[in-house]
C-alpha cells in the first residue's frame, strides 16, 4: 500500500493489527484496511526488502532488519521473521553479515532485536581475486 508524497508514491511501513482497536501503521495511525489487506501487504513488503537488497543495494546504501536466534545461532531476518543471512558474525555490538556476495555491517543495541546496516565492500580474496 502506498500514498502519496510530493509527487511520489512512497510505500506503508509494516501494518499492525490490535483486536477490536483496527489497524495501525506508525507513521499514518489507523488506516481503514482490512486484516487481509494487511497481511498481504506485509507479507509484499517483507518480501520486497529481501528483493530491494539484492537487485539494488550498492556500497554505502542500507536499510533496517532484524536479528533472531535460532538454534543458538544469530540471523538477520526481515520484521516478519524471513531470513535474510544465515552468514552473520558478532563482535561487540558490531555485526557483520553477508548475502549473495555482498557485504553489510551494522551497530547492535542493548534489548533492540532492530539494527541499522549499510552495505560495505568485502575484502579481497587471497590471490587478488575479489568475493
Amino acid at each position: 500500500m502506498t500514498w502519496q508524497d510530493n509527487g511520489q508514491e512512497r510505500c506503508l511501513g509494516y501494518l499492525f493489527e490490535f483486536p477490536g482497536r483496527g489497524i495501525f501503521e506508525p507513521n499514518f495511525g489507523k488506516l481503514e484496511v482490512t486484516s487481509a489487506e494487511a497481511k498481504t501487504h506485509n507479507r509484499l513488503l517483507s518480501q520486497g526488502e529481501i528483493e530491494g537488497l539484492d537487485q539494488n543495494c550498492v556500497v554505502g546504501m542500507g536499510g533496517l532488519f532484524y536479528t533472531r536466534k535460532v538454534d543458538g545461532q544469530t540471523r538477520v531476518t526481515t520484521w516478519l521473521g524471513e531470513e535474510v543471512s544465515r552468514n552473520v558474525q558478532v563482535h561487540g555490538n558490531i555485526i557483520t553479515f553477508q548475502r549473495k556476495g555482498m557485504g553489510f555491517r551494522g551497530r547492535l543495541r542493548q534489548q533492540e532485536d532492530a539494527f541499522a546496516f549499510r552495505r560495505i565492500p568485502l575484502p579481497a580474496q587471497p590471490g587478488g581475486k575479489g568475493p
